[in-house]
C-alpha cells in the first residue's frame, strides 16, 4: 500500500463523498423550499400568476437556501462516507497497510475546502440577486389586486367613481349575473347606469410591465345617460359591450435589504457608517443586520470546513470493536452549535462584543470537539 500512488486512494476516497454530499444537499433545499413555500402561497393574492412565474421564483428561493443547506450536508456526507469506510472495514485495511490518519483525512479536507470555496463565491453575487429577485416576485404576487374584493351580491367601491354590483359570481370563471353598474364623476353632470342579463371580467396582470387592467363583457344590456338636473335620458340597448373599467401600473421594485447587496454594495454601506445608513432610510437594525450578513458570508464556508473536520471523527463507527452512533451526535452538535451561535449574534446585537466575535466564538468550540474526536482515532497496535 505504501508504493501506492495516494491520487488513487485519495480520489476513491473523495469520490466516496460527493454522492451523498449532492443527494443531501438536494434534499435539505428541498426540505427547506417547502416551508418557504408555504409562507410564499399565503401572500399569493391574484390567480393570474402563470406557472412559470411560480417555478422561476421556487428557483430562485432554492438558490438563497442553498448556502445553509450545504454545511449541513457537508457534515451528514463525511459522516456517512466514513460510517461506510469503516463498516466495510477499509478504514482499517488503510490504517493496517501504514496509513496516518491525516492523509486519509486530505481527501475530505480538500472537498471540503472547494466546497467551501464555492460556497463563499455563491454567497457574494449569486445568492444576492436570487434575493432580490424573490422579493421581486414576491411583491408581485401579494400586490392587492384590482379585482379583489367583487362578490356575488355585494357592491363593489374600491375604484374611484364606480360602484358595481353583480347578483351573481363565479370565482374560478370570474362569471357574471345581472350586473349592475354606476359611473359617475363629480366633475361632471353626466352620469352612466349600465345594466347587463350577463357579464365577465377580463383581467390581466403582466408581470413584466407591472400594469394590470380590469375590463368587463357585458352581454344582453342597456346604457343610461343622464344629466344632473336636467330631464334629458338617453338610453342604448347593446347585446355585447366591452367596457374598461380601470387600469393601474404597479411598482415591484423591493425595498432594498441587506441579504440583495452584492459583496462590494455591502461593504461600502458598512464603511459608510451609522449616520449615513439613517440618511438613507435605515436604522441601527438595519446596520447590524448588514454587518451580520457581512460576516455570515465569511462565516459560512469556514463552517463547511469545521463541519468536515468534526465529521470525519465521528463518521468512524468502529474502532477496536467499539460503536458510536454518529448520527446522533451529529444533530446534537448542530443544535448545541446553532444555540451558541445565535446566542452569541443577540450578544452583539446589544453591542457588548462584534459581529465578527460572535461567529468566531461557536466555530472555534467546533473546532475543539473535532480536534477531540480527531485524537481518538489514534491507531492502538
Amino acid at each position: 500500500m505504501s508504493k501506492l500512488t495516494p491520487k488513487i486512494y485519495q480520489f476513491y476516497l473523495a469520490s466516496n463523498t460527493i454522492v451523498p454530499f449532492v443527494v443531501s444537499t438536494v434534499f435539505f433545499v428541498t426540505f427547506l423550499l417547502t416551508f418557504e413555500m408555504f409562507r410564499i402561497l399565503r401572500l399569493m393574492s391574484s390567480d393570474e400568476v402563470s406557472i412559470s412565474f411560480v417555478a422561476g421564483l421556487m428557483g430562485d428561493v432554492a438558490i438563497t437556501l442553498v448556502p445553509m443547506a450545504i454545511p449541513l450536508s457537508m457534515f451528514f456526507s463525511v459522516i456517512y462516507s466514513l460510517g461506510k469506510l469503516s463498516g466495510d472495514s477499509e478504514y482499517v485495511a488503510l490504517r493496517a497497510a501504514g496509513l496516518e490518519k491525516f492523509r486519509i483525512l486530505i481527501p475530505y479536507a480538500l472537498v471540503s475546502f472547494l466546497v467551501a470555496l464555492n460556497v463563499y463565491y455563491l454567497g457574494q453575487e449569486l445568492v444576492p440577486n436570487a434575493h432580490t429577485r424573490v422579493r421581486t416576485k414576491v411583491k408581485i404576487i401579494s400586490s392587492a389586486s384590482l379585482i379583489q374584493g367583487i362578490k356575488g351580491g355585494q357592491f363593489f367601491t374600491a375604484i374611484p367613481n364606480i360602484t358595481i354590483f353583480p347578483s351573481k359570481m363565479n370565482d374560478e370563471t370570474l362569471d357574471l349575473e345581472d350586473v349592475f353598474l354606476h359611473i359617475y364623476n363629480p366633475g361632471q353632470v353626466l352620469d352612466k347606469v349600465i345594466w347587463a342579463n350577463t357579464g365577465k371580467i377580463l383581467h390581466d396582470k403582466n408581470e413584466a410591465t407591472g400594469i394590470e387592467t380590469f375590463k368587463l363583457l357585458l352581454n344582453n344590456g342597456n346604457i343610461t345617460s343622464f344629466s344632473k338636473g336636467e330631464s334629458d335620458v338617453e338610453k342604448i340597448l347593446f347585446q355585447e359591450y366591452v367596457l374598461p373599467i380601470s387600469e393601474k401600473r404597479f411598482s415591484y421594485d423591493p425595498s432594498t435589504k441587506e441579504i440583495m447587496m452584492d459583496r462590494k454594495e455591502l461593504k461600502a454601506f458598512i464603511d459608510a457608517g451609522l449616520e449615513e445608513a439613517k440618511k438613507q432610510n435605515f436604522d441601527k437594525k438595519d446596520f447590524f443586520n448588514a454587518k451580520y450578513e457581512y460576516w455570515n458570508r465569511m462565516n459560512t464556508p469556514i463552517l463547511c470546513i469545521l463541519l468536515s473536520f468534526l465529521g470525519f471523527g465521528l463518521g468512524i463507527t468502529g474502532n477496536r470493536g467499539k460503536s458510536k452512533n454518529p448520527t446522533g451526535k451529529a444533530l446534537l452538535f448542530m443544535i448545541g452549535y446553532y444555540v451558541v451561535f445565535f446566542s452569541m449574534v443577540n450578544v452583539a446585537r446589544s453591542g457588548s462584543i462584534p459581529p465578527w466575535l460572535a461567529m468566531i466564538i461557536p466555530g472555534v468550540i467546533l473546532f475543539g470537539f473535532g480536534i477531540y474526536y480527531y485524537r481518538k482515532l489514534d491507531w492502538v497496535s
